[in-house]
């Protein structure tokens, strides 16, 4: 389906723009849409389980006992051990707060590559050596928990990448290691006339607060591009006379 527009505003990763996904015309559309180097993806389990053991608050965070080791490994495209591991408690406020009564919802993640497209993507074993692993990181810190496949539901790479085409599961857009890579990503204007790019992907970074940032930028740059093109064409008509404006004539 083909439908005609002043102006397109791709919601997409970049790197599907650059990966040729949309097509050769906007394969170029900006520098920063080729393909580089993925950021981090992530193993998600969404529960509704009880937790017990530790005081958790609405954000905690279980570091491994080896984080250089646990980068080392997703660099080279394995899942680490002892993975520091993410627990969003949505149902409690902080950790001094009363905990739910009975099962309540939890959001665990941990950091895996970016493989979700590649034959490297994590099976089902490594994956369930994972969650073995992370529960018993988590557990050594004294909070008890059940991460079943009866009990949560499993978003990885594969997931991701299947839901954002170009990424391979990578959820922050191309890697941002060194001091000036945050400012190579793709603003929000490119070398396509009236398309225009947003979401973590883009310019300023990711993260919900950035993206948001992204399509402020996008709407502003797309309203002041509009306000600039031509309102009207000019129209040949045949036939009819040529006089001198009253200007010219004063001039004379």
């Amino acid at each position: 389906t083909r439908i005609a527009a002043d102006a397109v505003v791709f919601n997409g990763d970049a790197g599907a723009l650059g990966a040729g996904l949309l097509g050769g015309d906007v394969r170029r559309a900006s520098p920063a849409t080729r393909v580089g180097r993925r950021s981090l993806s992530a193993l998600v389990w969404c529960a509704r389980t009880r937790a017990e053991g530790f005081p958790l608050s609405h954000h905690t965070v279980f570091f491994g006992p080896d984080y250089p080791r646990e980068f080392s490994e997703i660099a080279a495209g394995r899942l680490p051990p002892d993975p520091t591991t993410y627990v969003c408690a949505e149902d409690r406020a902080a950790a001094d707060g009363p905990p739910p009564e009975g099962p309540e919802r939890l959001q665990v993640l941990v950091n895996a590559p970016a493989t979700g497209d590649t034959d490297q993507a994590p099976s089902e074993e490594e994956i369930a050596r994972c969650r073995e692993e992370t529960c018993s990181l988590m557990a050594r810190a004294g909070l008890s928990l059940e991460l079943s496949p009866r009990e949560a539901v499993l978003t990885g790479p594969r997931e991701f990448a299947a839901l954002f085409p170009g990424t391979g599961g990578a959820l922050y857009g191309r890697a941002t290691h060194g001091p000036v890579a945050s400012f190579l990503r793709p603003t929000a204007r490119t070398r396509v006339p009236g398309l225009y790019l947003v979401g973590g992907s883009a310019h300023p970074g990711s993260g919900v607060p950035m993206a948001v940032l992204s399509g402020a930028q996008a709407a502003q740059a797309l309203m002041a591009d509009l306000a600039s093109m031509p309102r009207f064409r000019p129209v040949a008509i045949s036939g009819g006379i040529s006089t001198r404006s009253p200007t010219t004539a004063r001039m004379r």
